[in-house]
């Protein structure tokens, strides 16, 4: 048993007593049906029950029909019909040892228009940067329907058999408008001083205290600080927080910060690896100063021995480690057991999680193909004929193949042409800030190796080497080529970003080309900035990184531009000349000469390395063959990570 006392130790939270204080905070996944409780839904959350969470708190649920998802279908408590899946979620958590609440929202300004023809709603008519659209500013009787929607949603949970309900006042979201300066303007009892402006979360405090009694937990999720000039401050919150939870004779604190309304701000509540780890910390101890009920951080907490000392120096009475759980929905029994070498920790890419939401897809997580497909996919089985498995690439593709495989009950042998595993995730950890994204192939090397896993590193594999290991099937996950641009005059003077990484010389005036808009050639521009080049990024996209996940992008470009590096958008590379290198407009054709650019790094994408895979097709076509990962397209991490996991399970 791990040495973690005050993590594994009960505590009373209103009429819940939770088993220890790990904590899933409410969180988008997109996997409701429609705006429903459906199948995908309870296994997500069943599973991260079963794997010894204290506490689930539901993503963001609407309140009323005039807040909906601007991103994806989002949960909803409109009307009774909710009750019954409530009843079932309840049901799958509890048996399972944790409890569940259900988060209670309306988004305001951040809602979509409701079917793309109705108008959003707000304290003012105050547009948001990341707004969709100018909102109505509610009258006083629409404020009073909002109250009691809140409260009738609050009786719907618990006649689900909730354990309770959260009410969401930060974020950006409609209380935390109404509390903010910056976007409540009015001049009526809900504006103007700040008393005023705490008026619409106080009836909501006391409204959905009288509909659901003393006896059901509610707590508050609010920011404790706005991250924008003007807003709202710590110093704001620790004023706010005492007088609302007397007026609801609340729970207990959620405390976290920002606002999705601004691009400064996403990126420090949502955040990816650029931003160290327990960055919020200090908000729930500035919070838990001030009130008598437990507080929760949030922050990037991804390691339970961190959660522990957190506890321990009275920073807070709970712990969200709500994307760890993403990435590693066993990690509280796992940390219990001490076993913290076998917890799968988050690293903050940020893309199979929060990336994927804003593409308008459901969660999961770039290291576990399994995580939001609990209901698809289920725990492995073992093979019906177990054989010996081939995987020849040892990058994220080939070792995940290797793992799944193993653990299924087959032989595996792995054969790796460098000396070392790890593939791309090795040159892409180099980059800076960037280290933790190695943790990705650290941890499926250990994992492979502690399933069984016969790793052998140096080997070019043929045809010829891998038939003489006589496998009953293949997995190829050989990689891909850096491609490069025909460029002339560019002999000598034209690298790959790959090259770049691994420590070719690179002169004191480059260029980055980067026709992807990924973050291969926006960090290999960091990479050289901060070893003193001079570097213009030349991309054939309309802006720099155009394809990164939002959060990290804000911060990489922040990056960027704070190392002085040149942006040329929309633009594709022609020649290089004596002068340097001529670059076109890919609209207009214009031609721009660069001049004294002595060298040109190319994130042009890849070509597959499939040749194997095809030899060995054309030889042997009766045996069982998969092609993963880059081999069988150059993608992202996550992408093959999935390929080599699904690979395995088929075989």
């Amino acid at each position: 048993m791990t040495d973690l006392p005050l993590l594994f130790s009960p505590l009373q939270v209103g009429r819940m007593t939770l088993r220890n204080r790990i904590v899933s905070t409410a969180h988008s996944t997109g996997l409701s049906d429609g705006n429903a409780i459906g199948e995908r839904v309870l296994a997500y959350y069943e599973a991260r029950a079963r794997g010894g969470v204290g506490l689930i708190i539901t993503g963001s649920t609407s309140v009323h029909p005039s807040s909906t998802s601007k991103l994806m279908a989002a949960l909803s408590n409109w009307d009774d019909s909710v009750i019954a899946p409530y009843r079932r979620l309840s049901h799958a958590v509890h048996r399972h040892g944790a409890c569940i609440l259900a988060q209670l929202n309306h988004a305001g300004v951040m809602s979509a228009a409701f079917g793309g023809v109705g108008r959003t709603v707000a304290p003012s008519a105050v547009d948001a940067e990341l707004g969709p659209e100018t909102p109505h500013a509610l009258e006083p009787e629409e404020i009073s329907e909002l109250v009691a929607a809140f409260a009738a949603a609050a009786v719907r949970a618990r006649e689900g058999g909730l354990d309770g309900v959260e009410l969401h006042g930060g974020h950006g979201n409609l209380i935390q408008q109404f509390l903010s300066p910056l976007t409540n303007l009015r001049d009526d009892a809900y504006g103007g001083s700040l008393e005023n402006r705490m008026r619409f979360a106080i009836e909501i405090a006391r409204a959905v205290r009288r509909a659901v009694g003393a006896d059901f937990t509610v707590g508050l999720r609010i920011s404790a600080e706005e991250d924008h000039e003007g807003g709202l401050t710590l110093a704001d919150t620790r004023r706010m927080v005492p007088v609302l939870v007397e007026a609801g004779a609340l729970d207990y604190v959620n405390v976290t910060s920002g606002s999705d309304t601004t691009s400064w701000s996403l990126p420090h509540h949502y955040a990816p690896m650029y931003l160290p780890r327990q960055h919020m910390r200090h908000l729930a101890r500035g919070i838990r100063e001030v009130v008598d009920v437990p507080v929760v951080a949030v922050g990037r907490i991804v390691d339970p021995r961190d959660a522990e000392a957190i506890l321990a120096a009275g920073d807070a009475d709970l712990v969200a480690m709500t994307r760890a759980l993403i990435a590693d929905r066993d990690l509280p029994d796992k940390a219990r057991r001490g076993e913290f070498e076998q917890i799968r920790v988050c690293v903050g890419a940020n893309d199979g999680c929060l990336g994927r939401l804003f593409r308008g897809l459901h969660i999961t997580c770039i290291q576990d193909p399994t995580s939001g497909r609990e209901h698809e996919l289920g725990p492995l089985t073992p093979a019906a004929k177990p054989g010996h498995v081939v995987v020849v690439g040892g990058g994220v593709a080939g070792l995940e193949a290797a793992r799944v495989a193993a653990l299924r009950g087959h032989r595996v042998t792995l054969l790796e042409r460098q000396s070392e595993l790890g593939g791309q995730v090795r040159l892409a950890r180099r980059a800076p800030g960037r280290g933790e994204i190695g943790t990705v192939a650290d941890q499926l090397c250990r994992e492979a190796e502690q399933a069984g896993v016969v790793v052998r590193t140096g080997v070019d594999a043929d045809a010829a080497s891998v038939m003489v290991l006589v496998p009953d099937a293949v997995i190829v996950a050989t990689g891909s080529d850096p491609r490069l641009p025909s460029l002339e005059g560019g002999n000598g003077r034209l690298v790959s970003a790959r090259d770049v990484l691994v420590g070719a010389p690179a002169s004191d005036k480059v260029v980055v080309f980067d026709t992807k808009g990924d973050l291969v050639g926006a960090t290999t521009a960091d990479f050289l900035a901060d070893r003193g080049r001079q570097v213009t990024l030349v991309t054939s996209q309309r802006s720099a990184g155009a394809r990164v996940e939002p959060m990290t992008w804000r911060l990489l470009y922040q990056r960027l531009i704070d190392r002085r590096v040149d942006f040329l958008v929309e633009h594709r590379i022609a020649r290089m000349t004596d002068q340097g290198l001529a670059v076109c407009h890919v609209i207009t054709g214009k031609e721009t000469l660069l001049v004294g650019v002595g060298l040109v790094v190319a994130a042009d994408g890849a070509s597959a390395n499939d040749g194997l895979y095809r030899r060995l097709r054309q030889l042997h076509p009766d045996l069982v063959i998969r092609l993963v990962g880059d081999a069988a397209a150059p993608r992202q991490i996550e992408q093959a990570v999935y390929d080599g996991h699904m690979a395995a399970r088929a075989i």
